[in-house]
């Protein structure tokens, strides 16, 4: 019993998973908590916990651009494309502020003169970008073909998130304990010794992952007559959102009771 107590009074160990990889808790100074936790030893474990759930909301990224001859007929021409994709959009009659227009940038544009062997002005860059935020999502197809309509040329993409992220954080949190507690209990059976109170507890780094979908080509929401031919409007699916939470614990450990 007292080579096993002795022992002891060395043991340190810290696991991230089981599968081997090994870690201490994160921002934690493992000798301040060694005479925290007990002068036996103490465990240390990072617990996991992950949820995975369909996303509620999506937001929908778009850009429009012009070149002209001049800073305000650039501005001007993509202020009405703006303006005639609000009105489209308008009539769908989706919640307040679902509709956000970024502020329009202007910019000068040069070429290369060979000739001459220097950049010379060959007009201005007008853009803007436009946010359009939905819960319902059989509207992103004929959004999209609105946009086209317009003279939306570019959609950078689509951002897909969930309305209550805290509800699914915790529950996370949650699972994350429960891993830590696991965790704990089968390095204490593996090493013989005996699982006391935590002494320190901690959650570490918390990851809210959210997939990133890029549009369909423009050219596939097309059509060269919308009576005849009909619109190509495309299909769009998402996957799960991944909502993690991570826990870092230190337990208190005891010599095993002799059998």
């Amino acid at each position: 019993m007292k080579a096993l107590t002795k022992g002891l009074l060395a043991l340190s160990v810290s696991l991230a998973s089981l599968s081997g990889a090994i870690a201490n808790a994160a921002g934690t100074n493992p000798d301040l908590n060694a005479g925290k936790c007990s002068s036996k030893g103490y465990i240390s474990v990072v617990g996991q916990g992950e949820v995975k759930v369909d996303p509620d909301l999506v937001r929908l990224n778009y850009r429009v651009s012009a070149i002209k001859d001049t800073p305000e007929e650039a501005r001007v021409e993509v202020e009405k494309t703006v303006e005639a994709f609000s009105k489209a959009v308008a009539g769908l009659k989706l919640e307040d502020k679902s509709f956000i227009a970024d502020n329009i940038s202007i910019m000068p544009r040069y070429q290369y003169n060979e000739k001459a062997n220097k950049q010379e002005l060959s007009g201005y860059e007008a853009s803007r970008n436009v946010d359009i935020k939905l819960s319902d999502f059989s509207l992103i197809a004929q959004i999209n073909t609105m946009a086209m309509d317009a003279g939306i040329n570019q959609i950078a993409g689509f951002e897909y998130s969930v309305k209550d992220k805290n509800k699914y954080e915790i529950e996370a949190a949650k699972k994350a304990i429960e891993d830590a507690k696991v965790r704990a209990q089968v390095l204490a059976d593996g090493f013989n010794v005996k699982l006391g109170m935590p002494c320190s507890i901690e959650f570490g780094d918390r990851g809210f992952v959210t997939p990133y979908r890029v549009a369909a080509a423009p050219r596939a929401m097309m059509a060269a007559d919308t009576a005849a031919a009909g619109r190509v409007e495309g299909v769009y699916n998402y996957e799960a959102i991944v909502i993690s939470a991570s826990v870092n614990a230190s337990f208190a450990i005891e010599p095993a009771e002799s059998k």
